[in-house]
């Protein structure tokens, strides 16, 4: 990971580059700068944009920037304002631009042959990097230290990298003492992403397992629901889940699954407030991620204002049907999982054979196996061999660690040709504020710096978007061909295609625009809306194709409710 690109730029920008690089582990991918330039660039833009909405000197807006943040981010912000403003404020006195202070600040360069990258309209006639140069040369000492040194050797800000380097490098627990891949803690691919661990000094104890001795003295399975009742003499797991059919669920997927999210108050800066950023901590400890309000694995709802809309998931859904199934979910889904990555995410997933229950298990890679930032990006893209060894892979791996009784279904790629339809003349929330930006701009803007999520549908160039479409369509072709020609031993397995468009009519029946069900930052990923709508369309297709693979109503859930509350909730 570029040490650069690690500073206080982090402090709100880190989002962008989770779009840009769909990893954080490829930070100096790119060229020109790559995703440090965008990262430098976007974030004193809102500098600039905070002394638009504020009519305040930069100054003054990089004093504001930092009092937004909460905790511990405030203090390194203010260390890092002081070491760098300067430069910064000096930069924007005498009308230079991002694009300028970023060359600068050495984040953004012109590599010979490869173009130049500018999101902002000059209002010079020197170029960016003569003028770059004459502002570095007013400050010697900051010249100096970028020279020789590196941004995350600032005091405090070495922490953040640190801290940023264990999350989005761990695809497990980063607490689990007793290593059973279920953990405690919320964040840091705990109970955000798998079931809370009811006793982390037990691998023996976890969501899924089988019950010991009834549960009539410890929660082994960890639904809440354990004990004797005292008016009968039996344990309550007999009364109360003896009559239903035990299943959890997990999802191997990509983004799109994990539910990546970057709140546009984050961009927006007519929208900063300590309210937009006072959760900054937990949602980067989480990835950006949102899988505890996805379509798969979502079971709870929030009111944050960073996240709009209501929470439907395959999880909850199952909970509703039988509160045995309490805490019995995960997420393995990791940003930029493609199906040559899933064989090694795969045994993350935590599943025995003989000790715990069965498992619907949902695999859906809906997009990175053709979406990549490379120029050339249809020589980068999975081959239909490829794709049909991979899923091959998966599945006989799963076919070693599933129990018996378990189901598993399959998904073909989103189809994101209508993404540039959808959005190519809307502005985006970053140039709402001083020069208009629109979806287009910032897609070639990132092209040219070589870090796009995906070259392949993020672009006015027709020709590639169809081509790019066509590839998704024989991969999804493929992983079909290799779900049926599978034989499994432990699971039933079936397929059907990702429902993107089917989403779209219907929440066009709703009376809603298809651009609303988009996030709107990235332009590229669902929002919490179309993870409702696409839960909705995944449950009902279950209900119809496969009604013998869910659980029945169990006729104790309330009970169940009235004995053990909440079961302890997550």
């Amino acid at each position: 990971m570029s040490t650069v690109a690690m500073n206080w730029i982090y402090l709100l920008l880190i989002v962008f580059i989770s779009v840009v690089d769909s990893r954080l582990g490829s930070f100096n991918a790119g060229v020109n700068g790559g995703g440090d330039c965008a990262t430098c660039t976007i974030v004193l833009g809102l500098v600039d944009h905070l002394t638009i909405v504020y009519n305040d000197t930069a100054a003054h807006a990089l004093e504001r920037l930092c009092t937004f943040l909460p905790g511990e981010f405030k203090t390194y912000c203010k260390a890092a304002v002081d070491f760098l403003g300067p430069l910064i404020i000096d930069g924007f006195i005498k009308g230079d631009n991002p694009d300028v202070i970023c060359h600068a600040l050495k984040f953004c360069h012109d590599d010979a042959g490869q173009g130049k990258c500018r999101i902002y309209p000059s209002k010079s006639s020197l170029s960016v990097p003569q003028r770059a140069l004459n502002l570095l040369q007013r400050h010697p000492r900051i010249n100096l230290f970028l020279t020789k040194s590196k941004i995350c050797e600032i005091p405090g800000i070495k922490e953040i990298c640190r801290i940023i380097e264990n999350v989005f490098n761990n695809h497990l627990p980063m607490l689990d003492l007793d290593q059973d891949h279920f953990g405690t803690e919320t964040t840091l691919r705990g109970s955000s992403w798998r079931g809370k661990d009811c006793n982390d000094l037990s691998s023996q104890i976890h969501p899924g397992a089988h019950t010991i001795q009834s549960d009539s003295m410890i929660d082994h399975n960890c639904n809440g629901i354990f004990g004797m009742n005292s008016a009968t003499g039996r344990p309550w797991e007999d009364e109360f889940c003896n009559e239903t059919q035990r299943m959890g669920i997990a999802v191997l997927g990509d983004s799109l699954s994990a539910h990546f999210h970057i709140p546009e108050q984050w961009l927006d800066a007519s929208q900063f407030s300590p309210e937009a950023f006072e959760h900054l901590g937990f949602i980067l400890e989480n990835e950006l991620d949102w899988p505890q309000l996805s379509a798969s694995t979502g079971h709870v709802n929030v009111s944050w204002p960073n996240i709009i809309g209501p929470t439907r998931s395959l999880y909850a859904r199952l909970f509703d049907l039988d509160h045995c199934n309490h805490r019995d979910y995960q997420n393995i889904a990791v940003n930029g999982a493609r199906s040559s990555s899933m064989t090694n995410i795969m045994k993350t997933l935590s599943r025995h054979q003989k000790n715990d229950v069965p498992l619907l298990v949902i695999y859906s890679l809906v997009g990175n196996d053709v979406c990549n930032g490379h120029p050339d990006t249809i020589d980068h893209m999975t081959t239909v061999e490829q794709m049909h060894k991979n899923v091959i892979t998966t599945l006989t791996y799963l076919d070693t660690v599933l129990p018996s009784g378990s189901h598993v279904v399959t998904t073909g790629l989103g189809n994101g040709s209508m993404l540039y339809d959808l959005l190519h003349d809307r502005l985006h929330p970053f140039g709402r504020i001083g020069p208009p930006i629109t979806y287009p701009q910032m897609y070639d803007y990132l092209s040219c710096l070589q870090i796009s999520p995906c070259n392949g549908w993020l672009t006015s160039n027709y020709t590639l978007r169809a081509l790019t479409t066509d590839r998704a369509v024989e991969l999804s072709a493929a992983v079909r061909n290799a779900t049926f020609s599978y034989e499994s031993k432990h699971f039933d397995v079936d397929y059907l295609d990702f429902p993107f468009d089917q989403a779209i009519q219907e929440w066009e029946a709703q009376g809603g625009q298809p651009w609303q069900l988009i996030e709107s930052i990235d332009g590229f990923h669902i929002n919490q809306y179309g993870h409702a709508i696409v839960s909705d369309i995944l449950w009902a297709w279950f209900q119809k194709e496969k009604p013998h693979w869910l659980p029945t109503l169990n006729p104790h859930n309330a009970d169940i409710e009235r004995v053990f509350k909440d079961q302890g909730g997550y």
